[in-house]
């Protein structure tokens, strides 16, 4: 018989334990007090449910190298060396001429350039189109100038996107 009294009183002892270690039943007090974490009143759903989908974008034109991609990378190379060969161009005036032909790279470096310093001043021939095989996003454009030979690195991102300037420099560089 003790050894059930003793079985009972660890029981006893072992609820009341338990008890202790518990949250307390919520009162009306409890109850009321706002939620300190927010429970979302929706559910996210990737299907969309019943909802009609949003259509995919068409996809972009791939570009191609065609007579029209090589006539506006020839005009535009022209047109950016005879800008860049003007050593004798206040730099405000040069770098304001030649920054909308130049890609946002570019133009943080040629801000820098002290058109002084450039040997160009002009353009004997060209440009004279390297394209590299397989790629219609990115060609070279090498000129003969007063200063050597001089390429133009010229890149675009879509199809229908204008040709910019990434570098200047001579063709050995």
């Amino acid at each position: 018989m003790l050894h059930k009294t003793m079985a009972a009183a660890a029981g006893a002892a072992l609820a009341l334990a338990c008890a202790a270690c518990a949250p307390a039943a919520p009162t009306a007090q409890t109850a009321q007090a706002p939620s300190a974490t927010p429970t979302p009143s929706w559910t996210a759903s990737l299907s969309g449910g019943d909802h009609a989908q949003a259509q995919s974008a068409p996809p972009l034109p791939v570009p191609s190298w065609d007579a029209a991609s090589e006539q506006g990378a020839k005009d535009t190379a022209a047109k950016a060396m005879a800008l860049f060969a003007r050593p004798r161009v206040d730099q405000r005036q040069w770098i304001t001429d030649l920054a909308p032909m130049l890609s946002p790279a570019y133009r943080t470096e040629a801000e820098y350039i002290n058109p002084a310093r450039v040997p160009v001043s002009r353009v004997l021939s060209g440009p004279a189109l390297q394209a590299s095989s397989g790629d219609p996003m990115t060609v070279k454009a090498v000129f003969t100038t007063d200063a050597g030979e001089w390429a133009v690195l010229l890149h675009r991102t879509a199809a229908a996107q204008p040709w910019l300037v990434q570098d200047i420099a001579t063709e050995d560089a």
